[in-house]
């Protein structure tokens, strides 16, 4: 019997904070985004299939389904590799969820993809988003990018 009322507290206790776990996933990191709205306009032609999926990346993120968004946006990068701004908007889904590392590779990522296509003022927004999220962790921008 108490056993079975030990079993019962310990699962209860895994199951709650299983469950605080997920939550905390799904949601934006803090009550609010950091980055509330993802790069809409592409500044490379892609395929139709890849353009679709783009949108529904956009969409998703705008109502702050992160994880879709950024499913959407990594079938993107395979399909075109030189698509910026899926890695781009990739790196801001991951940002607000609170993935930091797999934000800033991402849009390292989407800097290199900028600079081979000569687009500085999407570079500079780059650059400034990664001072963003440096600055939120309280970390030195020049070592995080």
């Amino acid at each position: 019997m108490e056993l079975a009322i030990w079993l019962s507290v310990v699962l209860a206790v895994l199951g709650f904070g299983m469950g605080v776990m997920v939550w905390a996933y799904r949601r934006p990191l803090g009550n609010s985004a950091l980055f509330p709205s993802p790069v809409m306009d592409l500044s490379t032609p892609v395929g139709d299939k890849a353009r679709a999926q783009f949108e529904a990346g956009c969409a998703a993120f705008a109502q702050g389904r992160y994880p879709a968004a950024i499913d959407e946006f990594t079938a993107v990068m395979v399909a075109e590799p030189d698509c910026a701004e899926a890695f781009h908007n990739g790196g801001l889904a991951y940002a607000n969820m609170g993935t930091d590392g797999l934000a800033v590779q991402a849009l390292l990522k989407a800097s290199e993809l900028y600079d081979r296509q000569s687009t500085k003022p999407r570079l500079d927004l780059v650059k400034q988003q990664l001072e963003q999220i440096a600055g939120r962790r309280g970390l030195n921008p020049r070592t995080v990018a």
